[in-house]
């Protein structure tokens, strides 16, 4: 299903990303079996990482960022890729309370960017006195990379863990973007009710009916929770470890054991699979 839409609006001067997360957010809530209040927040986060995987221009790009606060629900976590698969976690699935309680008052995010050359960009900013996702992001772009970025997030929740709905825009004023254009922008509520009428309308309804969008400008995606974890992929990695510091751990544990934060997933290597690893007869 086609769930983000980009496009550019208002004369093509400003840059519009439209989302409906709400599948990608329900599952992110089911893997890690978050509380109410975690959902709002975490499904916010999932939903800025969709937008910022979509900004990627190389099909090899990544993104991830953390947050690092004082508040109840530990570092958040998110990774996304050029295919818009996203992924996240945080530190504290059932923590409970208001967006700043759960992120903390004082506190840092961390962004890195990886468009497919030798050295990613890597930026950052503390916490804005206003606590919310929106917020921190939009002083992110703002500090970190002179992008004025105006952002709405929008996450529902109908009870023991159940997400209604969840979704994002993203208004980006290009360089040249005259003042009257920015002064006439959605902003603040009016973004969020945007975002609330995604909802009923859906993605491309809603960038039509209120940006006034051309079909035939509109570029249609799909962005959905997807991990990159596989036991083809962690037997790449542990082969990294060399066999023999392997075996040894298994002598001693009786298996090797990883888990995966981003889809809590478990993986169980024996003697045995070791044994294939090292293609042993």
């Amino acid at each position: 299903m086609k769930n983000l839409v980009r496009c550019l609006v208002y004369d093509e001067q400003v840059s519009l990303t439209l989302a409906d997360t709400t599948e990608l957010v329900r599952e992110g809530a089911r893997l890690h079996a978050l509380s109410d209040s975690a959902i709002r927040v975490f499904g916010k986060a999932l939903s800025v990482g969709a937008f910022l995987s979509a900004c990627l221009k190389n099909e090899k790009g990544d993104i991830s960022f953390a947050i690092n606060g004082e508040g109840r629900l530990g570092t958040v976590q998110v990774a996304g890729n050029h295919a818009l698969s996203v992924r996240g976690c945080v530190g504290e699935a059932g923590a409970e309370g208001t967006e700043e309680e759960l992120l903390g008052k004082v506190g840092s995010l961390t962004v890195v960017r990886g468009d497919g050359y030798a050295r990613p960009f890597v930026g950052s900013c503390d916490f804005p006195k206003t606590i919310s996702i929106e917020d921190l992001f939009e002083r992110y772009f703002l500090i970190s990379e002179q992008l004025p970025t105006y952002l709405a997030s929008v996450v529902k929740t109908n009870g023991a863990g159940r997400v209604a709905f969840a979704g994002v825009a993203a208004l980006q004023p290009l360089p040249f973007t005259d003042e009257k254009t920015i002064a006439d922008m959605p902003k603040g509520e009016a973004l969020y009710a945007i975002v609330e009428k995604m909802q009923t309308l859906g993605v491309e309804k809603t960038v039509k009916e209120y940006f006034s969008a051309k079909s035939d400008g509109i570029e249609r995606r799909e962005a959905t929770y997807k991990c990159n974890c596989s036991r083809e992929y962690l037997s790449e990695v542990l082969v990294t470890l060399g066999e023999e510091e392997l075996r040894k751990i298994v002598k001693e544990d009786g298996k090797i054991g990883a888990h995966c934060q981003f889809c809590n997933t478990d993986y169980v290597f024996t003697d045995e699979d070791l044994d294939v690893i090292f293609k042993k007869e």
